[in-house]
Order: structure tokens, then sequence, then C-alpha cells
């Protein structure tokens, strides 16, 4: 199906191999429930996790063709997780080899980190992609760098919490619609439970080599 001319195409990638139980799922299906209908066609891009596979030419001229771009994913060893980082170089090769792509394309990421302070851990992993913008041509515009994700995505939907992601994501939709002269400068969510109290339980579940459950991580929530 050929999408509206007259609308911008969003093209979303999910960097996670988890599938449905990723946080990182949960944060792009965050941005594309706040991205309108009537004026966006949107289209998610899922992430190879089979190394003998390689990207499809469909896959590849969605990216090209994309007026913004939005790359959610987990941050691993405080850099892209490798299926992320061969999709970008598979699209690199595509671009090479004469392919024509959006050079104005608008790229933003949202980086979904384990550790409590992003601000300190995410930098390598935003790097990287900007100087894929560069090599690219493409227009590098911010990032969303969320600590300790999985408790951010288990409790931002308890009101008042998530006031900081909620204007963050609200920065990403404007931006798209319109972009914006001065683009904010990068967004770091922290989490809303204290670090000591995130480190005791992931201390405690590292022990029994389980892994943390939604109700935990609801129970140890301050109340506001």
């Amino acid at each position: 199906m050929t999408a509206d001319s007259s609308k911008i195409r969003v093209c979303l990638v999910n960097g996670s191999l988890r599938g449905r139980h990723a946080s990182s799922l949960r944060f792009l299906q965050d941005v594309a429930r706040r991205i309108s209908d009537a004026s966006c066609h949107k289209t998610t891009v899922m992430v190879l996790g089979n190394p003998r596979r390689h990207y499809d030419a469909e896959t590849l001229q969605v990216i090209a063709a994309a007026d913004a771009l939005v790359l959610v994913f987990p941050l691993y060893a405080y850099g892209l997780p490798g299926a992320l980082m061969r999709l970008l170089e598979e699209f690199d090769s595509y671009v090479r080899a004469g392919n024509p792509h959006n050079m104005n394309a608008r790229v933003y990421v949202v980086v979904n980190c384990a550790f409590p302070r992003p601000e300190a851990t995410t930098g390598e992993a935003v790097r990287v992609v900007r100087n894929v913008c560069r090599r690219l041509s493409l227009n590098w515009r911010f990032a969303i760098c969320i600590g300790t994700g999985p408790v951010v995505a288990r409790t931002r939907r308890i009101p008042l919490l998530d006031r900081t992601l909620k204007r963050a994501y609200a920065a990403v939709v404007a931006d798209i619609g319109n972009a914006l002269a001065d683009p904010p400068a990068d967004f770091f969510i922290h989490p809303v439970i204290p670090e000591p109290i995130i480190r005791r339980i992931k201390e405690h579940y590292e022990k029994k080599g389980e892994m943390m459950l939604q109700r935990d991580i609801q129970n140890e929530a301050p109340t506001r």
C-alpha cells in the first residue's frame, strides 16, 4: 500500500530483540501513540536476531524514504545493540551503493539504559548515532536517555511521576510535525524510585537468578 504523499513518513525502529517483553518496545509504543495518524504515516521496523539474515530492500527503502527516524533501543555495554548496529551498517551500504535516501530526515533516539544515571552512561551510544547521521547527511535532532528503563517503563503511567518523560515525548512529536529552529538539549529521565531501593531490588533478583517483576517495582514505588 502506498503511503499518502501529503503525510509525514515516520519510521520507528525497535532495536531490542526481546520482543513484546522489551521495555524499549513500551517506549516505542508511547512515542507512536502520540504521533498523529491524520498527519503522519507510521512504519515500525524490527531488528533481526538472526545474523545470517539480511534486511530486504523493502525495509531499507522504508528507512531511506522516512522524513523522521525514531530509534529506540536498550543500552548494551555502553553502546548500541549489535543487531541495531548491523541494521545501520546495512543501511549505510545501501546508501553508498547509490540508492537515494531522504537527506533531510530528522533523527531521534530513545535509549533504554539499565543504569540509574543516564547522563553518565549513554553518551557513547548517542555519539555513535550522531556520527551515523553525519556520515549519511541526516538531520540529527536530540536524544531521550532513560535511566533504569524497566523501572521507568512500569511506573510511567503513575500520575505526576513522569512529567519529564511526557515533555520529552511532546518535544519529539512537535519537532516531527514542524522542525524547531533550535532543537532542545538531550533529555535525561531518572527513575522515581530512590537509587538505593533500585540497587536492593536488583541485587535480590541477581542472587536468585530471576527477573524483576512489575509488581515488585510497584510495591517499592514511593507514593505521592
